[in-house]
């Protein structure tokens, strides 16, 4: 059955198009960086508050735990209150919570702080893309799908390098302060230009909600404190490992059986839609996984400094951003189906992101990266604009919150289970090159030979040790790097069994 597009009512032209793209863009830029722009202020922040190693990591894990819960709710939430009320709320919370981080005078206020902002920036993500989608005219789907894709890409991209930039020119407050005049903007603009979308009063899915939201949060604890924690050795993880399989299982089937579950699962009877949430699942996993070895490796094997490291991050942002409207005009005009550029978009990360591990040594210098960088900057260009298409394109108006939920949802887990995987195996690869570097070892080694000539034994033992582990620590980098290659080589078949469809179809 066809119709004109998803929220036709909606629709917007001229300055208020504009206005509105300009309010949503940035509200939802705001939560992209501050995943990301926090990461290089951690060992000041922990500094500054006396807090421990271990302690520090919850700035990161109580904001994460917040957002995963909250945005598979707002389909519902948008729903339930509008729209245009749940993403102002949204931004509003955002904005207040991001003073009350810049204020925390403790680290418990800050940690406190962080879920708050977790709460209201899990409502930016997906609301934002469907409000874009519903803004605009359906013939151009793809120019709000690429805006959405440069805001998923610039956003974490250029955090390491904001956030760096703040914390050694000025104080770690500053990358949360910078939210607010953002913020206030984004309510105004938004708050007398938007128009409302029509509520559904429906009874409230209390128990889907309570099942939902501790069982995502108990598979995020688990995954981001696992590897922390010793994993199974903690009862901590083990419970929250526990209720992670019975909650979600039986949310599952709750939300199966009941009218008005707070997250519609039968959305996934879209075809496009539950292929396009796999594939970005192997999007999220090499995106987030690479922005968290890339700066270790380049701080702690390299010695780059936290801006220095973010600077080089932001090169893949620059082909990313020049390529997308180009993208988006071979979209639009059909000149290249959705699913051929996500394929080629794939394929093109995946060389990228191999080239990228054998680039990595112990005397790279920052030019090595750069073309790897550029190669996955422009597979950027041509993946998250068809994914959102092939993921949202057709659906109808009812279904357009929580299709955008799934597939922001899809994203996130992606990056969670591969930092887990990553901060697993890094320990376990560093140990294995340190055991078979150490072996090779010995007095016909010429390496060995040479420096005998140089230093006394002592002084010659503890020198080989330290190469040994320096070079065992970019092995592990490079091994790691290279474990990112499989998902977006996994993602091409998926996408490929994706059904073509138009800017007038409903799959």
């Amino acid at each position: 059955m066809g119709q004109s597009g998803p929220g036709d009512d909606h629709v917007e032209h001229g300055l208020r198009l504009a206005i509105i793209v300009a309010g949503v863009s940035i509200a939802a830029a705001m939560q992209f960086l501050d995943l990301s722009i926090v990461n290089v202020a951690l060992p000041t922040i922990g500094g500054n508050l006396g807090a421990t190693f271990d302690e520090i990591g919850w700035v990161v894990t109580a904001y994460s735990l917040a957002a995963i819960a909250v945005i598979p709710l707002t389909g519902w939430l948008s729903l339930h209150l509008g729209r245009k009320r749940y993403f102002l709320i949204s931004i509003a919370g955002f904005t207040v919570a991001s003073v009350l981080c810049g204020f925390a005078s403790t680290f418990s206020e800050l940690i406190a702080a962080r879920a708050v902002q977790g709460i209201f920036g899990g409502g930016l993500v997906a609301t934002s893309q469907a409000i874009l989608v519903s803004t605009f005219p359906a013939a151009r789907q793809a120019v709000a799908q690429g805006i959405f894709a440069i805001i998923a890409v610039i956003g974490p991209g250029l955090g390491p390098t904001l956030g760096g930039w703040l914390t050694d020119r000025y104080s770690w407050p500053l990358i949360f302060f910078v939210n607010v005049p953002f913020g206030v903007f984004c309510m105004v603009t938004l708050g007398t230009t938007m128009r409302e979308w029509p509520t559904e009063r429906r009874s409230v899915d209390v128990l889907g909600i309570v099942l939902l939201a501790s069982g995502l949060a108990s598979l995020q604890y688990f995954l981001e404190r696992g590897e922390i924690r010793q994993w199974f050795d903690d009862p901590g993880i083990r419970i929250a490992a526990a209720w992670a399989c019975i909650g979600l299982a039986w949310f599952v089937v709750h939300a199966l059986r009941v009218k008005h579950p707070v997250l519609e699962l039968r959305t996934l009877r879209h075809r496009n839609l539950t292929l396009a949430v796999l594939a970005t699942l192997a999007l999220g996993s090499n995106l987030f996984g690479s922005l968290l070895i890339l700066p270790l490796y380049l701080q702690n094997a390299l010695g780059f400094t936290a801006l220095g490291s973010g600077i080089l991050l932001a090169v893949r942002v620059i082909p990313t951003a020049i390529l997308t409207p180009f993208a988006i005009v071979l979209l639009q005009r059909g000149i290249i189906a959705p699913r051929v550029a996500a394929a080629g978009g794939f394929l093109a990360l995946a060389a990228g992101t191999y080239a990228l591990a054998w680039d990595i040594t112990p005397t790279s210098v920052a030019q090595t990266f750069v073309p790897a960088m550029i190669v996955i900057g422009i597979a950027f260009a041509f993946l998250w604009t068809p994914l959102g298409l092939i993921a949202l394109r057709g659906l109808p108006p009812r279904d357009l919150g929580y299709g955008a939920a799934l597939f922001n949802l899809s994203g996130q887990i992606g990056g969670t289970v591969s930092i887990a995987a990553v901060t697993a195996l890094g320990d376990r690869r560093n140990a294995f090159w340190d055991n078979a570097l150490a072996s090779g070892v010995t007095w016909r080694n010429l390496a060995v030979q040479q420096l005998s000539q140089h230093f006394n034994l002592h002084a010659l033992l503890v020198r080989i040790a330290g190469n040994v582990m320096a070079q065992a620590s970019v092995l592990a980098y490079r091994d790691l790097v290279l474990l990112l290659v499989v998902p977006p080589l996994l993602a091409i078949p998926i996408i490929l069994m994706t059904r073509r469809t138009t800017a007038s179809s409903v799959t």
